[in-house]
């Protein structure tokens, strides 16, 4: 949300850019102005202005845009930068080869979760590469481990909707997700039952950063036959290990 000291003419340049994601990585005038009401002509300039310095590209046989190699450039330099994930990535090689299953790390960022590394167990096949997606706090293994331990306002904020369903598990009252928060915070892990894609269980501990604030959370995610609940306490507990060995650092 910005503030007294933003420059809006920069924020809806930015909210334009925002528009693009991995399920519509292509857009046109009309789309975005409707989605952000905006006038058209003000998204065509913003459009017109990221195409001529590279951070859009635009598609000549449907004239919509797509989000440009200048924009890769950035993101690879952020990646290349981004020390936590080295820290991290021996701790989840670990957890991934002693468990069987798939290891994600997530940060906190603006309410979401930020996907910044996954790494795969020696006997699996890297399916995807997952750094900068995104999904919502309280459906995700690792939305809801940091949402436990986040500021009682921010938890309300969340807790007030809307909390979309994306399968029939998909916890979308507040009050039994504000319950279910309760119980992560005493076991000091949260579980993903199919919440968030069906067939597929992750559990997830967060971590934290040394003024106490939650900043991400790592969980381990696979079919949801093989996390039973003895798996699921086994995985819990190995992923805490690791990461009490990594808490000084941050």
């Amino acid at each position: 949300m910005p503030n007294d000291n933003t420059v809006k003419s920069l924020a809806r340049a930015v909210s334009v850019l925002e528009c693009f994601s991995q399920k519509e990585p292509e857009l046109g005038v009309t789309e975005i102005a409707d989605r952000l009401k905006m006038q058209k002509s003000t998204v065509y300039n913003i459009l017109t202005t990221f195409q001529s310095l590279g951070y859009l590209i635009k598609n000549p046989s449907n004239n919509k845009y797509q989000l440009g190699y200048k924009l890769l450039h950035l993101g690879y330099i952020v990646s290349s930068n981004m020390s936590i994930r080295q820290q991290f990535i021996p701790h989840m090689k670990q957890i991934a080869n002693a468990c069987g299953e798939v290891c994600y790390l997530g940060l906190l960022d603006r309410m979401e979760v930020l996907y910044v590394e996954a790494v795969y167990p020696n006997s699996q096949i890297q399916m995807r590469n997952i750094l900068g997606e995104r999904a919502p706090l309280h459906c995700t293994g690792l939305g809801k481990a940091m949402l436990a331990h986040m500021k009682p306002e921010e938890i309300r904020e969340v807790l007030s909707g809307p909390l979309p369903g994306f399968t029939k598990c998909t916890i979308t009252d507040p009050a039994v997700l504000s319950n279910e928060l309760e119980e992560i915070r005493n076991n000091g892990y949260a579980v993903d039952n199919m919440e968030h894609e069906f067939g597929i269980r992750c559990v997830a501990v967060p971590f934290f950063s040394m003024d106490g604030s939650v900043m991400g959370a790592v969980s381990v995610s696979g079919p949801s036959p093989r996390f039973d609940p003895a798996s699921v306490i086994r995985n819990a507990a190995l992923i805490t290990e690791h990461l009490q060995g990594l808490q000084h650092c941050f």
